[in-house]
């Protein structure tokens, strides 16, 4: 059975907890009484004086704590905004480093285009020049092939009296197999679309391979710039009556100046220039053939439609002294010449009675 309280029992519990009360008051009192006792002690003043010091140090209180809230987000602020610019550095330093061996030659390439292109002209003329002083200091050489190319056209037998008149051929062949020489003229009807390329004007024929090559020889690591690609039949005259008087400086007649002359620059409207076929590298220098830019060119260049057009040992076909730096745009037919190992020339003829397979 349950057991139920008294009312005695709670009167009693009542009392108990009544009498903690007032005793807890009592001595909240007490404590109220002392303060009271000291702060009844002051003067005047000096209880002003302790109010203001008591403001005081409660705006002190809320000022350190707002101060040092205030304080702990600026620094959390500036430390965020360190790790944002550490981590937007670090992406941009992966990035250019990405971007370093894509751009690094074609910046180098470019690094001093403007130059290149203002001193060209000039750079053109001066290798020229150093080709004919060149020949000068080998006068007995000169001669020698001179008796040669004498006794090649008196005998009749010989191919380059075979393949002297390429008129035929140049009204029926592809356009990219045009030749041009001090013998044959470029057609007048003869049309060049023109291209930009790297800053220089090229034919629209060779214009998209010629890019190509380019960039896979950058891919490579081999830097590959044009020094000179169409040249206009009246820039083309330009050059020529500057190597003729340069010839005739050195005492020799007009007439032989013109011969001289169209072994190092063309005549207007014979240079494979005027064509856009036609595209000289890396400033047009005779030591070009020893650098890796030619050995690359060399193995890779027919993969894109280009040949070397003047070789040393070609030059009783051609006309042209050796230019390591000069290669022409044949197209598709580009290994087949180059397997050959003849100058375009000689290529042409042996296949002159074969018109159909093109």
């Amino acid at each position: 059975m349950k057991m139920e309280k008294s009312p005695k029992n709670d009167s009693e519990n009542i009392l108990k907890n009544t009498s903690k009360r007032r005793n807890e008051r009592k001595n909240e009192r007490k404590g109220w009484e002392k303060r009271d006792l000291e702060y009844r002690h002051l003067s005047y003043k000096d209880k002003i004086k302790l109010q203001k010091q008591r403001k005081m140090f409660k705006f002190l209180r809320k000022l350190t704590c707002w101060g040092s809230a205030a304080s702990l987000i600026v620094v959390l602020f500036f430390v965020g905004l360190t790790a944002f610019y550490i981590l937007a550095d670090s992406k941009s330093i992966t990035t250019d480093e990405g971007r370093e061996d894509s751009f690094k030659r074609e910046k180098n390439s470019l690094k001093n285009y403007e130059e290149i292109d203002k001193e060209f002209e000039k750079s053109l003329e001066t290798d020229i020049q150093n080709d004919t002083e060149n020949q000068n200091e080998n006068d007995e050489e000169d001669e020698g092939e001179d008796k040669e190319r004498s006794q090649h056209k008196n005998n009749k037998n010989d191919t380059s009296e075979n393949i002297e008149d390429f008129s035929v051929w140049n009204q029926k062949c592809p356009p990219e197999l045009v030749i041009v020489n001090s013998k044959n003229k470029l057609d007048e009807s003869y049309i060049v679309d023109i291209k930009v390329c790297r800053g220089k004007e090229i034919g629209e024929l060779a214009w998209e391979n010629l890019e190509k090559m380019i960039q896979a020889a950058a891919k490579d690591k081999i830097v590959l710039w044009i020094s000179s690609g169409y040249r206009s039949v009246k820039y083309q005259q330009k050059l020529f009556n500057n190597q003729v008087e340069r010839e005739q400086n050195k005492g020799y007649s007009l007439k032989e100046s013109e011969e001289r002359a169209q072994t190092v620059v063309a005549r207007p409207g014979m240079s494979e220039h005027n064509t856009g076929l036609a595209v000289d590298f890396n400033g047009v220098k005779d030591d070009f053939y020893k650098t890796k830019e030619y050995k690359w060119l060399m193995d890779h260049a027919a993969d894109y439609g280009f040949i070397e057009r003047y070789q040393k040992k070609w030059m009783k076909k051609t006309g042209v002294i050796y230019e390591p730096w000069h290669f022409r745009y044949v197209g598709k037919y580009a290994h087949s010449i180059k397997e050959s190992n003849l100058c375009l020339e000689d290529w042409v003829q042996q296949n002159l009675s074969n018109l159909d397979m093109f």
